[in-house]
Parts: structure tokens; sequence; C-alpha cells
């Protein structure tokens, strides 16, 4: 299909995305789609240039390098007759191609190639520069066919750096042999100039019969919460207002008075004849509510010099419950609907509620549109020209996540329905209407064996909903998915002459960003997707709204870092918003050509993942000195796309706690992402997103940060980096009990120890837990092990003994980390325990997810009861799975710390597992004092230990291994004379 580049032009202010391919028929040959005129409107600079640096196939005459482990081949070439070759054939190995290059400093650098591994082999891109050398992406798994890898890189200041191209990489991957083909760099100007004040979230609406476009964004001026509403005319900015705390204020009952604002959420807004209406979820005392303002401008004058909408009094929408989030809204005759997410009733629901546009009206009555026994999440809404209004959102039910809608039309909303089907996990839709026509576009990804939080497969999907399915535009495959790697929230509208248009976030590597990329679909098929930024941004939406040619877009771009060497104290990263343009030239509608939407095959299976969890284990009770506890599980350390490690597959923060809440049917969750990745405002949202998340008595949510220190000389520093002299102090998790803490806390802010630490933080209440105990992947660098120097039992009541990395019981456990230190004695948590530390245990994932579970048993599922259930170390890991296990001897239970008895200890121990429990061993002081092979699921054992030995101190603990690997660790009981 010829098609050609459409062009952009931004408005205001001041990101890119990936995915692989599908049974859908390609569209008959047709007539080019016209191209979209640039028209400058009100630009802060020009469109950022782009100019390709280097581009080769390893073809005759073009550029080659000296090869190093590679060879040129014409076994296998994706174009042209030749590629690139080279193998690895044991673990840890790796061949890499150095292309040194040369650009004007201040640009960016977007590196592609092609790769085709045997032996789902792995390849990984990384820079190298004055600085330093960090990495850009990389593919742990390539499949046997032509897979496309891209990344973006800033330059170095002097213009000069090396790219380095590791293909093949056996480390973390299996060996085999890979080529390489297509290797294309280009550069591009800077993104626009950021602004001071931190924008984010931005919404934007265009008004036909007065031809303005309005667009609010969630604002943080040194430290303060406000909406800023902009309007623009003629293609320039006519004005700006900010809704402050008093003005997103409801008026207060008789005697009340509300509280301050602590809290705002994504914002939405659509437009009406001469104005517009604002929903925007503000928190205060507490709870969040949708806050719908009307704004019109005075109707006398000349439109074009009319002031910016000026606000009315709010309307507060309240479903119930703490939670009122995520509103979607349109505009049908002289009302407003708006549908949003609330945590009403006994699941997280979808409702909805007509907002008179005459001020002197109330809003309608408030209905619930999905299941009441189904969590859903992320509405959306449409209207169509005969007046009638559809929602979708997504939900989990039937151990699968879909999309839903309900149509309202009669005056009434009818009953919903399922709209799609695929095995995959499929979440926010985004609607659009042409005519009558509803048009959806949603996410659909995956994940492999049980990393539930580490994304390998995320794909954007449009279709026309009909009454028999989705019916998907031709080209779908070839214009979305085809190369193009990990994409996120997609949006969608239609402009005058019937054109679709498309925006998504496209990552832009594994540490960097999100670009905003935009795509169009006519009659003669798709165009070529272009950035609306050559920026990057975070995962928000970039949401469109239609104009008479074309389409507003606006988009949030930011710096926020891209590598591990900006760490420490900084003055904070910028985020800002941009207003872009497309236009294209007068044409005619015409029916775009559909096929019943065909997806392509995937292994990837969710009711196959929550079986290997258990995520639907039985709750259990159990009744232990005339208190009946329960068991709640929870994943205390869990990064989201704020964490550079792994930026383009951990998810938002809202997916993640979607995933533990639904998917894995956990009961208690922390987002613990880097501290050297947070400044006030990402502190600020980050909490703000942890509360409104939060579902008491169903779902628990902490505030939480990764303390991660990796730079701190060793204890002696004149003595070599080794065993028992490593680096300090290791990483730990602080959880806290406030949701409203005002602070977080980076280890490289200085050489300060995890005791400064708690100085730090003062009278908070918190607790600080150890992980990857025994790490030495970096040799004692980067990752060091945890410095057991520094204990505190209240402070730091339990460690992570095992993660992602596998566990760090003692040297040479069942599943040791690959990682772990070579020896034992120093760092495991044995060893702890054989310094004297009081510490409990506990398990949770890292990066990922799926990898390690926290049982607690408390009295309720409130914050109190788990937190200081956690600080009584009443607490146990398992591998991953959900399994039971309770130990006792008498009134102690596991955690507890009593006086040693005279004489004989009885001990019970209480198991179940979805597996046959293979071995399970009683811990003494670190040796076995008794072990039993059940070849049960269930069990209750009592057990004597007759002869304690006479040590000034006893710990027991038990340990379970079942058939299917997975394991679990009880906090030990401590006996002290």
């Amino acid at each position: 299909m010829n098609t050609r580049r459409f062009g952009l032009s931004i408005l205001f202010g001041a990101a890119m995305a990936c995915v692989a391919s599908t049974g859908l028929a390609e569209p008959p040959p047709q007539a080019p789609p016209a191209s979209i005129a640039l028209r400058q409107v009100q630009a802060v600079r020009d469109v950022p240039r782009e100019r390709v640096v280097l581009q080769t196939g390893f073809e005759e005459g073009q550029p080659l390098w000296k090869f190093n482990g590679h060879e040129l081949t014409d076994a296998r070439a994706r174009t042209g007759k030749r590629s690139l070759t080279g193998q690895v054939t044991r673990e840890k190995q790796a061949v890499i191609l150095e292309v040194p290059l040369k650009a004007p400093p201040g640009q960016r650098l977007r590196i592609e190639f092609y790769v085709w591994s045997q032996g789902r082999t792995g390849c990984a891109l990384w820079w190298k520069d004055a600085s330093g050398r960090y990495p850009v992406t990389r593919l742990d798994e390539a499949p046997p066919r032509w897979s496309k890898i891209d990344g973006d890189v800033p330059f170095s200041p002097d213009g000069s750096g090396v790219l380095q191209v590791v293909a093949p990489t056996s480390h973390g991957s299996p060996p085999g042999r890979m080529w390489v083909d297509d290797l294309t760099v280009t550069a591009t100007d800077g993104p626009p100039a950021l602004g001071e004040d931190v924008r984010s979230f931005p919404a934007v609406a265009f008004d036909p019969v007065d031809k303005t476009a309005y667009v609010a964004q969630i604002a943080r001026p040194k430290g303060r919460l406000c909406v800023e509403m902009r309007t623009f005319r003629e293609g320039r900015l006519a004005d700006e207002r900010t809704l402050t705390d008093e003005a997103l204020a409801a008026p207060p009952a008789a005697g009340a008075k509300p509280g301050p604002l602590t809290g705002l959420a994504a914002p939405a807004v659509a437009a009406l004849p001469h104005g517009c209406i604002l929903a925007v979820p503000v928190e205060r005392d507490g709870r969040w509510k949708v806050a719908c303002i009307v704004c019109r401008p005075p109707m006398a004058g000349d439109p074009s010099k009319r002031p910016t909408a000026t606000p009315r009094t709010p309307a507060l929408l309240d479903a119930g419950g703490a939670s009122n989030i995520s509103p979607a809204v349109v505009v049908s005759g002289k009302t407003a609907c708006v549908v949003w997410e609330s945590n009403s009733g006994d699941a997280r629901g979808i409702y909805a509620c007509s907002v008179p546009l005459d001020a002197a009206a109330t809003p309608g009555k408030i209905i619930r549109l999905s299941a009441p026994d189904a969590n859903s999440y992320n509405p959306a809404l449409v209207a169509l020209a005969d007046g009638s209004l559809f929602a979708a959102w997504d939900s989990f039910r039937d151990n699968s996540c879909h999309i839903y809608g309900a149509a309202w039309r009669d005056g009434k909303w009818q009953g919903e329905r399922r709209l799609t089907h695929d095995a995959r996990i499929e979440r926010h839709p985004r609607l659009a209407a042409w005519k009558n026509e509803v048009w959806m576009a949603w996410q659909a990804q995956s994940f492999k064996g049980i990393r539930i939080n580490a994304v390998n497969e995320q794909r954007v999907l449009v279709a026309r909903v009909d009454a028999d399915g989705l019916k998907a535009p031709a080209g779908l495959a070839k214009a979305l998915w085809s190369g193009r790697g990990l994409l996120v929230r997609p949006q969608i509208a239609f402009d005058a002459a019937g054109r679709l248009w498309l925006s998504a976030r496209q990552s832009m590597g594994q540490h960097t960003g999100w670009q905003a990329t935009l795509w169009r679909l006519d009659a003669g098929g798709w165009s070529p997707p272009a950035p609306l930024l050559h920026a990057q941004g975070r995962w928000q939406p970039a949401g469109l709204a239609a104009t008479d040619d074309g389409v507003l877009a606006a988009v949030q771009y930011d710096d926020l870092v891209q590598t591990g060497k900006t760490r420490g104290v900084h003055p904070g990263w910028k985020s800002d918003v941009a207003v872009v343009a497309a236009a294209a030239p007068p044409a005619e509608s015409s029916p775009l050509p559909v096929a019943p939407l065909e997806m392509p095959a995937t292994e990837f299976s969710l009711p196959a993942f929550r079986e290997a969890v258990a995520a639907d284990f039985p709750r259990l009770t159990h009744e232990h000195d005339d208190r009946e506890l329960t068991l709640f599980w929870g994943d205390l350390h869990d990064h989201t796309d704020l964490s550079i490690c792994a930026r383009s597959t951990n998810p938002p923060g809202g997916d993640l706690f979607a995933n533990e809440r639904d998917l894995e049917r956990l009961d208690f969750c922390a987002l613990t992402d880097h501290g050297y990745n947070f400044d006030a405002p990402q502190w600020a949202y980050n909490a703000e997103q942890t509360r409104n998340n939060h579902d008491e008595g169903r779902f628990v949510t902490f505030l939480g940060l990764e303390w991660t220190s990796s730079a701190n000389p060793p204890e002696n520093p004149s003595k070599p980096v080794g065993v028992g002299n490593a680096q300090r102090y290791g990483h730990h998790n602080l959880i806290f009990l406030d949701s409203y803490h005002k602070r977080f806390y980076d280890a490289y802010d200085g050489d300060i120890s995890p005791a400064d630490l708690w100085k730090r933080i003062g009278d908070a209440e918190f607790i600080c837990i150890p992980h990857e105990l025994a790490d030495w992947q970096h040799l004692g660098r980067g990752n060091p092990p945890t410095d057991w120097s520094f204990h505190d039992e209240k402070l730091q009541p339990v460690a992570e003994i095992f993660q992602a990395r596998q566990s760090y019981e003692y040297f040479g456990c069942p599943r040791q980390s690959k990682t772990g230190t070579p020896a034992g004695g120093h760092y495991y948590l044995q060893d702890a325990w054989a310094k004297g530390i009081v510490i409990g245990t506990i398990a949770s994932p890292d990066h990922g997810g799926g990898m390690g579970k926290v049982g607690v048993w408390a009295d309720k599922l409130t914050r109190r009861d788990i937190f200081e259930a956690l600080r009584a170390r009443h607490t146990y890991g398992t591998s991953g799975a959900k399994m039971g296990l309770f130990f006792s001897a008498g009134r102690a239970m596991m955690g507890d710390k009593v006086a040693r008895p005279s004489g004989p200890i009885r001990f019970q121990v209480r198991a179940q597992a979805q597996r046959e429990i293979k071995e399970l061993v009683i811990w003494r002081n670190n040796k076995i004092a008794h072990r039993i092979e059940p070849g049960k699921k269930e069990l209750r054992i009592e057990w004597t230990d007759a002869n304690p030995p006479p040590d000034k101190r006893l710990w027991y603990y038990v340990r379970i291994h079942c058939a299917d690997d997975e394991l679990a660790w009880t906090s030990p009981i401590w006996f002290e004379k």
C-alpha cells in the first residue's frame, strides 16, 4: 500500500510504542490515502527535524565495521542478499558489534534493527559514551522470524558515542545463533522546551460551533494541586485559568466545612455549544469524588475574543465508597452524561449519572452499569448521532479479563454485554462514533510464565462494535502490529470526513519512556505512523479531539531519567503538555472496509497462570490463643513503570493494583519504586494512586518505596571488595502506615546507613524490609548484599527470603539464587539468625510480579491490622503459589519471641497446598531437627523436641517443599533464657 506520512503542527506547550501479527486480511489495492497537510498553528518551535545518521543492510558498498565474533552471510537476509550472524554455545556469552557514531550534540538517536533467532537466544542494545555504558533495550528470547528491535537514546554532549548491538547473548537467555539485518540510526532535534511546573494527564475537547478547543490538565506548581484549563481559538492560546482548591469544592452543608484538597486524578472534558464540561476526581477528607464543572463563556461579542470559560460551582458525584475516579463525559442535547469507576459495594464498578447543563438543576440518579460482583475499571463513553449513548469498560470475571459495554437508549441503560473474547488480558477501552456506529480502541497484553507484572506482548486494537461482534478495519495487523513492539493507552476519534484517527503510546526502550504516535485510516488505507512529539513521556494517553479537518492531540512529555546514572539529590524532573494539530485535505466520507476481528494465536492462558499460583486458594482461618486469625495474602515488593530498570514492561500503578487484586486475588499490596526515581511530584502522585486504589476491607494498599543502597563504600575501603567486605548497605523496602506520608527517601543522597535513614524518618510508623539478602550479581557492587550490622526488631521486623532472583535462605538451599554469594556465613537469612538477629520471613516478587508472596495471619483486613501483623512477624513467605502454613508452640506462634520453657518443647504445624507436600522440615538453630515426607496436600502434625540444646537462644522455623517445587518458609519462633 503506497501511503504518505502526514504532517503535524504544535499548537502549544510542550512521546513512541511497539508490538507483532494476525490472520486479518490485508485490504485490496486502493488509491493511497491523501497526505495530511502540515499547518503551523502556534508553535514553541518547529516540528523537530529528522535525519538518517547511519543505514546499512550489510550489503556490498554499505557501511561495515571490524567484526569480533560476527561474520557476514548470505544464508538469510531480511532485505537484500546479506546479513550479519553470530553464535553463542553456552551460558553467559555474548557477541557484540560496536558501531562508533557522531552527530551534533543535543540530538536524540533512534536505533532500529532486525534479528532472527535460532534457539530463541536473546539480544540487547547498549550505548557507551564518555559518561559510561548503559542498556537501551533487550529481547530475552527472540523468535525464529525477523523481529524489530528499537530504542531511543539522548546523544552525548560531545557528539560522539558507541552503539553496541549485542546479538546474540546468553546472559539470561538460551544459547543459540542470531542473524542481524537492516540497522538504521536516525537523529532528531530535542523536544519542545519544558515549563517549570509539572503538568500531566491532559484531556482535550473541541467545540465545532465556536471553533474552540479546551484542554484540561493536572498541575503541581511548587507542591500545590490545581487543574489548568487552557482555551485555544484560531490556532492560538486564547486564555488560561487555574482551578484551585476553592474552585473545585462544592458549597458546604450547613455547619460543615470541607477539608483541604489532598489529591487529584486524571480529568475528562467534553465540549458543548459555547463552552465545556470538566469532570475531575478530587480527594478531600479521605474520600475521592468526581467534581463536574460546567464552563460557559459570555454569549455576547465576537467569539474569537471571548474569555476563557468561567467555571460554575461544581456538582460532586459520589456512588459511595471512598474512591470515585476515572471519569468519562459526553454531551447529548441539554444534558451531559458522566461514567466513572467507584469502589462502592462489594466490587469496583462502573456508574453513570446525568448532569444537567443548567446550573439550577441537580444531577440525576446514579446507576451502576457493571455487574455487582465483579471488579470493573477504566470506563469510556460516546454519544451517537441519534441521541443514544454507549459505554465500555474492562472487567475481570470468569477467570478472564475482557471489555464489556452497555447502551443507553429509549431513556434508560440497557444490560451489559461482553465485547471481547481473546485469551489475552484486554483493558483500557476508548470509544468514538461515526454517525450511529460505535468504534472502540483497546489494548491486549500477555506475559510469560507467572511474571504477571512483566508484559512481553502488548497490542493496540481497533474495531467497530456491531450487534454480531467486532469488525476490524482492513490492514489492522500490518499497520499496528507488525514490528511495533509494546503499545499502550489508545485514543480514537473521527473527523468530519469520517476518517479514523488513532493515537497510542509506543515504548522507546526498556529504560526510557513512551512516545505518542498517531495513525490515520480512511478508505485508502492506513497512513504510516507519525510521532506526535519527538519526546519521551509517561504511559499517559495522548487525548484526541476531532476537528473539521483532522484532530487535536494533547500530549504529556517529560525529561524523566533514562539511565541509572541520574541518582541522588537533584532538582526534580519536568513534565509538560503539548497540543498538536494534525490535518488532512477535504475529502468525501467513504465507508471503512471491515471484516470480523481475528486475533493471532497465543499460548497465553490466564486460567493456567491462576492455577499455577493458586490464585483461588481457599480463605483459611486459625484459632490461636483465644483469637481467630485469618490468612491474608500480599505483595510488598513490586515496581511500576516509574522505576527505570524495566520501564517498558512493568505496568502503571493502576494496572499493577488490578493485577494483584483480581488476577492473583491478593489482599494487600505496596508499590515500591526506587527512591532515586522519585521527586516530590512523583511521590505525591504515587501516594494518590495508592489511596484511590484502596478498597477498605477488600484490598489494602500501602504507600512504599525501595531504598536502593548500591554505591556506598565497603566498611573497610582499603581492602578489596569481596565477601565480608561488600559495598554497603543493601536494598530495603520502606512500607508506611500513613498513606499521606510527605517525604520519600533516596539512598543515593549521601553515605546514609539504615540507622541514619530510620532517624530521618522520625516518628512516622513504617517498617523496613531488606531484600536481595545475599545478592552477588555484581561481586559485591551495584546490588550489594544486606549489611546485617544494622538492625532494629521493631523497625526491621521481616526480611524477604525469596523473590524473582530465587531463595536466600542459606548457601546451597533449594532454589538458591543463581546470583547469591558463593559462600555462607555472612548474608543469607540463616546467617542473620545465627548472628542473633530477630527477624521474620516474607517473600515478594520484585520486578515482574508472580514470584514470591507474603502470607500474614491477622485479625482483620485493614492497613493497621496487616501492618501490626507484619511488625509482630506473624508471617511467612512462599515462592509464588499460595499455600497455607501455621506454626506454633503452645501460646507462641511464628514470629514470637518468648521465654524458654524448661524441658521439652511441643510444636504444632498446619500445612495445606494445591500440590502434594513432598517434604516438611522443622529447623532448629539452622539445623534440621525434624523432617518428614508426607506426600499429602494437607496435614496437621505435632512434634516434640524432647531434648532442646542448652543454648541461650533457640529458634525454630518450618519449610515445606511441594511436588511442583514450590516452597514456603515460616518466621521462626525464638526461645530465650
